[in-house]
């Protein structure tokens, strides 16, 4: 019966000496190193992010006052006072945009 010598070769490196220090200081070093680079990699994305965000921040508070002052108007115009006032939640862009949306996300669970 022949064994096969790289199977033998296998074994004896195995019954080397193992040196945990040297590997222990290789893993962390490469932690280290794993570590450093996610760190740079997050600072870069949050320095463009911020800087993203101080470019478009005039547009962005621009359009969201003009949607704020949008939201209130009336959708059908109403002559009576008491039933303007008793259908105000109803009859406004924002309860249009909110049934909308109620709609859409009801749309699509039905569909997913």
């Amino acid at each position: 019966m022949s064994i096969d010598p790289k199977l033998q070769a296998l074994f004896a490196q195995a019954r080397r000496v193992f040196d945990r220090d040297a590997f222990v200081r290789d893993v962390m070093a490469l932690v280290d190193r794993e570590r450093r680079r996610t760190l740079w990699m997050w600072a870069g994305l949050s320095v463009a992010a911020i800087a993203a965000l101080a470019l478009l921040a005039t547009p962005v508070f621009a359009a969201l006052s003009m949607a704020t002052q949008l939201l209130p108007v009336s959708l059908v115009e109403i002559e009576t006072d008491w039933l303007r006032q008793l259908l105000a939640p109803m009859n406004s862009v924002a309860a249009a945009i909110a049934i909308g949306v109620l709609l859409l996300r009801k749309f699509l669970r039905r569909i997913l």
